[in-house]
């Protein structure tokens, strides 16, 4: 018999010796690092019991349909009443002798009930052209609170509101006729009133989980092809080859291929990570990611790119440059992309042609490079004064613009002096 137990949190739950028997399962988690594999286990959790719980909401779509209809048509039965019980109860009070007050009151009571009756064919023809609980605007959402407002006390044009207008108009004071109507409509509305109001909370409860899933890794993907789109508008002006491997599920998420115009055989890989997430990874996280990323897709660089600062620790700021075994590395925020790219062939071309035979001002490059961090690190602090100093917010953007300005004066200067070419075709990270 099986010893696995699911633990309820508070904010989660703990899984204690579950085994999973499919060899899928095994193969994909398998493939990850280990330091990997519980994250992902878990995402993998949270991701099955959202679609379980959406798909078992579709289901009940229909019941939901059912309740509203009949929701409906009680109502409408409900407001066909109250002219009749309004009547009941006027002759019990003050008569129907000729010339005294039931006779006017009758007919302003029967065009209440077809106004009434008018609102209800509204919300049905709502009804039948659309549900959608996730969106505010959709017609389920519009004929709810059509709904709502028909029974709101508060409300001029519901059916207490109307009511109260017809006896403002046939008496002069709130006296015996006008508490008569009101005890009337308000026994005959409040049970409805109360059905509408919890299948307003059942929807609500539907479009909560549809953004619980937009919190999820799914997210993340569409900010990948974001920055896939964002890089190959890059390559028409570059020429850069680009390449969207993270399909696979493996580390590295878009490749990079450069060639060395000099020589044309000494080609460059630059494998980049994308992440859009809240919660910050340090130094030594975001080196292990992309080392593994690096040795998966034969890179010969590597960059991280947190979509905000939020993803990346504060030992890392906006801008960071790291090295590992493979070759160097930045981790920047969305805003750096193209910059952090530029920079890391920049560095790769210094570095063939200081093992080549060929002459390079070695000083001028280097000047130039310290030149970038420099201005680097100032837009790093600048932006940081940013966020507690709005006061001279615009003055000091100005000046991160120009400092910007400057890093790609100087990144373009050097792919110039560099001769950084387009890569002809699939090539290996120079060992």
């Amino acid at each position: 018999m099986s010893t696995a137990r699911i633990e309820i949190l508070e904010n989660g739950i703990r899984i204690v010796d579950l085994e999973v028997p499919r060899r899928e399962v095994s193969d994909f988690i398998g493939s990850l690092p280990e330091p990997e594999r519980a994250a992902t286990v878990a995402r993998a959790v949270e991701l099955g019991v959202l679609a379980l719980e959406r798909a078992h909401t579709g289901q009940d779509l229909e019941f939901v349909r059912r309740q509203i209809n009949s929701l409906l048509q009680d109502v409408q039965a409900t407001v066909a009443k109250i002219p009749e019980e309004t009547q009941k109860s006027l002759v019990a009070k003050i008569g129907t002798g000729e010339g005294q007050v039931l006779a006017p009151v009758q007919s302003l009571v029967g065009q209440v009930g077809r106004a009434a009756d008018e609102k209800l064919a509204e919300v049905k023809q709502l009804l039948s052209q659309e549900i959608d609980p996730s969106k505010e605007t959709s017609t389920l959402s519009k004929a709810l609170r059509t709904l709502r407002d028909l029974l709101d006390p508060k409300r001029s044009d519901s059916v207490q509101g109307s009511l109260e207008d017809v006896m403002r108009k046939v008496s002069a004071n709130d006296g015996m006729l006008a508490q008569a109507v009101k005890t009337v409509v308000a026994d005959a509305v409040k049970p409805l009133a109360e059905r509408v109001d919890a299948l307003t909370l059942e929807f609500r409860g539907e479009r909560a989980g549809a953004d619980a899933l937009a919190q999820t890794t799914e997210k993340g993907l569409t900010y990948e092809d974001e920055i896939l789109g964002r890089l190959q508008g890059w390559s028409q002006i570059s020429g850069a080859e680009i390449g969207h491997v993270g399909v696979d599920n493996k580390p590295g998420d878009i490749t990079i291929a450069a060639t060395d115009a000099s020589d044309g055989t000494s080609k460059l890989i630059l494998v980049v990570e994308v992440r859009d997430r809240q919660t910050p990874k340090g130094r030594k996280a975001v080196s292990d990611d992309l080392s593994a990323a690096m040795n998966e897709r034969g890179a010969g660089s590597a960059l991280y790119v947190s979509r905000n600062q939020d993803g990346l620790g504060k030992e890392l700021g906006e801008w960071a440059e790291g090295a590992c075994d493979r070759g160097p590395w930045v981790a920047c925020t969305d805003e750096h992309l193209i910059t952090a790219v530029r920079f890391l062939l920049v560095q790769w071309a210094i570095v063939r042609k200081r093992a080549g035979t060929r002459t390079l001002d070695a000083a001028v490059a280097v000047a130039q490079i310290e030149r970038i961090r420099t201005a680097l690190g100032r837009v790093k602090a600048i932006n940081t004064k940013i966020t507690s100093v709005r006061g001279n917010a615009d003055e000091i953007q100005r000046e991160v613009e120009a400092l910007r300005d400057d890093i790609k004066s100087s990144l373009t200067d050097l792919e110039e002096c560099l001769l950084i070419k387009p890569n002809d075709g699939p090539g290996a990270a120079v060992q």
